[in-house]
């Protein structure tokens, strides 16, 4: 702490350390690291040049995806009253819940969308990372499942991807010691940003987490200093770090 001379810190993990909530350390005196420092990661800093530029000419379009008809034992109320209220915030927003939160829609509709919201269950495959993936609705014979193989393949004009659902952050480091899985296929595609998670969060926690974070985003903040404002504000409801410190920003964030 005595060498860090900014409250803005960039943090490039090695091996295991891309696991760890960086958020939730705590000082000596019992405060969060995140109530002191605006924190971002980056998978390697090689990647930081590559992002520069990126989402400048993105568009004001929001698409949110929320709470996709994957049956009663995996419904996520909550997430569709958060894409839902992003509807609200973004006037012209395109909002997909249950049935229309289909595979073939979401890749129609993400190419043009300046920011695109995940509010769903999301898939890990520790043996074929490339098979990690968001859930979406079964359609015919399309599984629902948006995997990272597929990721790679898209064309994005997005400034910020937020990947609130399950376990995003998580992937199989690869022999250049970056996480191949939503988080790099995602900036790979094109968005300089994306918020994603480290373990399964809770439903309503999310819900508050992520409607701080929209307030701040809408007032100007960055994506990262969002996200720490809203993480301050739902440790006042949920005190644990379990609740908030799963959601972390990495890429470019200004």
């Amino acid at each position: 702490r005595p060498h860090i001379r900014t409250d803005r810190v960039v943090l490039v993990p090695h091996d295991v350390l891309h696991y760890l909530p960086f958020a939730a350390l705590r000082n000596r005196g019992g405060r969060w690291l995140v109530e002191d420092f605006t924190l971002t990661t980056l998978p390697s800093a090689s990647v930081l040049k590559y992002l520069q530029g990126k989402g400048q000419e993105a568009s004001s379009t929001v698409l949110a995806i929320g709470n996709p008809d994957l049956g009663a034992a995996l419904n996520l109320r909550y997430a569709e009253r958060e894409a839902r209220s992003l509807g609200d915030r973004f006037p012209g927003s395109r909002v997909l819940i249950r049935q229309e939160a289909t595979k073939p829609m979401v890749k129609a509709l993400s190419g043009d969308a300046g920011l695109i919201h995940f509010a769903t269950h999301g898939e890990l495959n520790e043996q074929d990372p490339l098979a990690s993936a968001l859930l979406l609705t079964p359609e015919g014979s399309e599984d629902g499942r948006l995997q990272v193989r597929e990721l790679f393949g898209l064309d994005l004009h997005a400034r910020l991807v937020v990947l609130s659902a399950c376990e995003t952050g998580l992937g199989k480091l690869s022999q250049g010691d970056e996480l191949v899985g939503l988080q790099r296929a995602f900036l790979y595609a094109g968005t300089p940003a994306v918020m994603t998670t480290l373990w399964k969060v809770d439903d309503r926690a999310s819900f508050v987490l992520m409607r701080e974070f929209y307030d701040r985003l809408m007032k100007g903040r960055g994506p990262a200093e969002a996200l720490r404002q809203a993480q301050s504000a739902a440790m006042q409801e949920f005190p644990h770090p379990f609740f908030w410190a799963a959601f972390g920003v990495t890429g470019a964030t200004r």
